[in-house]
């Protein structure tokens, strides 16, 4: 009987979906697409795009980054004897569009998170309806509990009960996972769960959870705690169950929020700092005022990327410093076209370095904290549409979003101490805020809304809230208002002592998993391997995405997802499996 090597993949998102490309790619160049049985276990059945990109969910959940960078390379054929898998084109490809010959003062396209799950999934098909006609690839839509490590090399999976059936390697692809609540949150839910007349939603998403609620009505109060991303997506998608937003000026794409009907909802967002993102510019040509040279790209990754630094760094100093001198320039540059009056550049660079260091700080050329949310949004929209010179905050989180990418090359599998890279990881949070802040439509959006009564940001700061029998009341300097839905758009961060899935316990409990820091996730390998305590041993296991943050850097996006990670694994599993033929 001809052996079998048996590989799983478990979550099938575009993580997963990309890494079975390029394994098929690799073992496909080197001839050695035999032997091997693949199966992929995806718990949402959205094989190739996952719960992020489902390709059913509303249309008011926008990806975060532009069309004009979403540059999802093209699949080239893949054919050997008995196998052919017709190539797949680019994003860009797909949607029809050639980016180099498009205005660069065309503002930037958002699309739907469905749209792109759509391309997703279709590139996916096209890839496994081959693999599954040869009988290399088989799909399962179940969730994996367990992961057993048996005869110090077999891994055996544990669906519900029962166990599936024993593997040689595993790639956990698993993307976000349920973690504990927080004692807040564990309050409400058992307050609401009292209640019929108020909801609570621990989640931001799916949205139509709470748009199905026999609560949400045109009279419905509800608060919403965080004030980013997510948040963006939930009132959106509320304000379009009861009314349309219009554009009233295509050039910074300032918008009306139109109601047909007589309405007294109200939406009232709040975090801790009360906060706002900062939009993305409008459009190509703006976004250029912030790029960085490639000269100065060279000479940031060469500084940031020295072992020796990282390994004596006893802070983030040296990626601070590095980076202050690039933003000086630009910063510096764009003051000269505004015929603004700053600072001497030595002086620039020790301010960026402060703010850096903590954003509290206060000075004339920072966007004010103590000013009004509402004021800090429409001057953020000027400046993303070039119709107000930058702040320097401003100016500092777009040009690091231009370094991002060398960052998390330079800093992934780093020499620096766990503790440093850990305040790394938190200091590249901390500029989130500006850099990856929302399209300038969306904030737009938000301030409509404001203009029409629909959204409340009296609160937006740190209110008190207690617990009525109307609902959570709310209150911040007299103001006081009672909500009766609640929905969560705080996404937990990748904190691997928090995740409550069983497949991760049961990995930490047998000590199969190596955490890096408290507050960060587990130790891998340059190809995704995860590390023990020991690291003399090895097992077949790997783990590519979120829960890795602490070793590599720049996780979740989806560029990220078709990175240099997922090759450079398929590189190593499919040496994995060119060994074991080898030994056959």
């Amino acid at each position: 009987m001809t052996a079998i090597r048996k590989l799983a993949i478990i979550g099938v998102g575009p993580r997963g979906g990309y890494a079975l490309e390029r394994l098929i790619k690799e073992l496909v160049e080197q001839n050695k697409l035999f032997n091997i049985q693949i199966s992929l276990f995806e718990a949402t059945s959205n094989f190739g795009n996952g719960q992020i990109y489902d390709t059913k969910q509303v249309l008011s959940n926008w990806i975060n980054i532009t069309e004009r960078i979403l540059e999802l390379e093209e699949r080239q054929r893949i054919q050997n004897k008995g196998l052919q898998i017709n190539s797949f084109p680019s994003y860009h490809q797909w949607i029809q569009k050639d980016y180099k010959s498009i205005a660069k003062v065309e503002f930037d396209i958002y699309p739907p998170r469905a749209k792109v799950g759509q391309y997703l999934s279709k590139r996916f098909q096209s890839l496994i309806d081959p693999l599954i006609k040869s009988k290399i690839v088989t799909l399962h839509k179940e969730l994996v509990k367990e992961i057993r490590f048996i005869d110090h090399e077999k891994l055996e999976l544990w669906v519900g009960e029962h166990s599936h059936e024993v593997f040689d390697e595993v790639l956990l692809t698993i993307g976000h996972q349920p973690t504990k609540l927080s004692k807040q949150i564990s309050d409400w839910e058992n307050y609401a769960s009292g209640h019929n007349n108020l909801d609570l939603f621990k989640s931001a998403y799916p949205v139509k959870d709470f748009l199905q609620s026999k609560n949400l009505s045109n009279e419905s109060i509800i608060a919403i705690r965080g004030f980013g991303l997510a948040m963006i997506d939930v009132a959106r998608a509320i304000a379009e169950r009861f009314g349309s937003f219009v554009i009233k000026d295509k050039h910074n794409r300032a918008c009306a929020y139109q109601i047909e009907q007589e309405i007294e909802t109200i939406i009232i967002p709040f975090s801790l700092d009360g906060l706002p993102p900062a939009p993305k510019p409008l459009n190509a040509k703006i976004d250029e005022t912030f790029k960085v040279s490639a000269l100065s790209i060279s000479i940031f990754e060469k500084e940031i990327g020295n072992k020796k630094i990282q390994k004596e760094a006893k802070s983030p100093d040296f990626l601070i410093k590095s980076f202050a001198r690039i933003a000086v320039d630009i910063y510096s540059d764009l003051a000269k076209d505004n015929k603004l009056q700053v600072p001497s550049n030595q002086e620039l660079e020790k301010l960026i370095c402060r703010w850096l260091k903590d954003q509290n700080i206060e000075h004339t050329l920072f966007t004010p904290l103590k000013q009004a949310a509402e004021k800090s949004m429409r001057d953020f929209v000027a400046m993303a549409t070039g119709y107000l010179p930058p702040s320097l905050d401003y100016c500092i989180g777009q040009v690091w979003r231009h370094c991002q990418p060398t960052i998390y090359k330079a800093l992934s599998y780093n020499k620096c101490t766990d503790q440093v890279f850990a305040e790394i990881i938190k200091l590249d949070e901390s500029t989130k805020r500006y850099s990856y802040g929302p399209p300038v439509e969306s904030i737009q959006q938000l301030l409509a809304l404001l203009d029409a009564g629909f959204l409340n940001l009296d609160l937006v700061d740190d209110p008190d809230i207690e617990l009525t029998n109307q609902g959570w009341s709310l209150e911040k300097s007299s103001n006081q208002i009672i909500a009766t839905i609640m929905i969560d758009s705080v996404v937990d961060a990748p904190k691997i002592k928090s995740v409550s899935s069983s497949i991760v316990k049961q990995l930490l409990a047998d000590d199969l998993m190596k955490v890096v820091h408290d507050d960060l996730g587990v130790a891998t390998d340059e190809y995704g391997y995860l590390k023990l305590k020991d690291e003399k041993n090895k097992i077949p296991i790997a783990l590519l995405g979120r829960l890795a943050k602490g070793t590599v850097i720049g996780v979740d996006a989806i560029l990220e997802c078709f990175g240099s990670r997922p090759r450079e694994w398929a590189k190593q599993a499919a040496n994995n499996h060119i060994d074991w033929l080898d030994k056959k």
